[in-house]
């Protein structure tokens, strides 16, 4: 007897070719193919078994049907494996950043010695080495982490980033104070209708306290409060000169000191001044100072990266209150610097002060 040919639509050939232009068969597509695959067989020998063989072919249709169903429920039970919850975000205690990556690695070791296990990651929108020692998804961790390293280290520039450094906007600004989240205003009570006027009272009302002032607010106040003299032969020492860590740029609370010297010098025009510059030990280090020419006196944008003594640092700090001065009107023939580095120190340095031993002093010449 010839082979019989099985019934049209029931080909398994053409069920494996539809399989393949399928992008991802489910897996009930292959309940079906072996279900098809089955009835196929039993049509294509069906016809040569025995009639008392048809209980036979009944039972094995029971039981594929019993696998299809089988099949259908697990499929499903499989859950969607492109669905997948936004990463949260992440708040970065960072203790410096760099344009040169080995000056980030340096640090990196630098670090060490306060106990800190620092990492570096470029940061993608400024084109800087963060050099961070604590990532987390915990926003007031991350702040008190922070906090601890301006107060206990001399990192005192520490900052939280908050975002992936790939890409993302940069939510926190270099050496602003940490603060927390102002509350949300809540929505106003529905109007009710007024009460009854009640009869006067005297009440003693307590004062109300101020509100709190602002670190520049006090440094404003502080220096305002200085007086306004120049002695010959006196050296004073600019108590609100703030720098950032490792460079030779100004930070913007200093803005109130230097322009109380621009004052004082066009009040005495004949009085000329010597810059002293200072720093806290003598180690080689990174050095991030302005582009030569450059007038952005407050900010760390478009700085140049070197590496260098401490002298030399304590010599571009002088210089860029020198610099200051001049883009205000005071002749350069009046003032020189001199760089001391670390050689005239006031504390110890690794004591508690040692802050103080960065610094910049004015010293009143003939």
């Amino acid at each position: 007897m010839p082979h019989q040919q099985p019934a049209k639509g029931k080909n398994p050939q053409a069920w494996a070719a539809l399989a393949t232009r399928l992008p991802t068969p489910p897996l009930h597509f292959f309940a079906l193919q072996i279900f098809q695959l089955h009835c196929t067989d039993f049509l294509q020998h069906g016809t040569a078994v025995c009639v008392q063989n048809e209980c036979l072919n009944i039972l094995f249709m029971k039981k594929t049907l019993g696998l299809i169903l089988f099949l259908f429920g697990t499929a499903a039970t499989v859950p969607a494996q492109h669905i997948s919850n936004p990463a949260p975000g992440q708040y970065m205690v960072v203790i410096g950043a760099f344009a040169n990556p080995d000056n980030a690695t340096r640090f990196v070791k630098t670090s060490k010695q306060y106990r800190a296990g620092a990492k570096s990651e470029l940061n993608k929108v400024r084109g800087l080495f963060y050099v961070y020692v604590l990532e987390t998804d915990d926003r007031e961790l991350a702040l008190r982490e922070a906090a601890r390293l301006r107060a206990e280290t001399p990192m005192t520039d520490t900052w939280v980033h908050h975002g992936a450094l790939a890409g993302e906007p940069e939510k926190a600004a270099l050496a602003e104070p940490l603060v927390a989240p102002t509350p949300q205003p809540q929505p106003p009570p529905p109007a009710m209708a007024p009460p009854a006027e009640p009869a006067p009272v005297a009440v003693a009302t307590a004062p109300v306290a101020p509100a709190e002032k602002t670190n520049e607010e006090k440094i404003k106040e502080a220096v305002e409060s200085k007086p306004m003299k120049m002695i010959k032969g006196e050296v004073e020492r600019l108590d609100y000169i703030y720098f950032y860590r490792d460079a030779s740029v100004l930070r913007p609370e200093s803005r109130f000191e230097v322009d109380r010297l621009v004052q004082l010098l066009k009040a005495n025009p004949e009085e000329k001044i010597i810059i002293h510059g200072h720093t806290n030990g003598n180690a080689r280090g990174p050095i991030i100072r302005l582009p030569d020419g450059s007038k952005d006196f407050f900010s760390l944008e478009n700085t140049v990266e070197d590496f260098g003594s401490a002298q030399k640092l304590s010599e571009l700090r002088a210089l860029a209150i020198y610099d200051y001065l001049a883009a205000n009107g005071i002749d350069n023939t009046r003032m020189s610097v001199k760089a001391w580095g670390g050689k005239k120190p006031l504390y110890a340095v690794d004591s508690e002060q040692a802050e103080a031993n960065v610094r910049v002093e004015i010293e009143v010449v003939d």
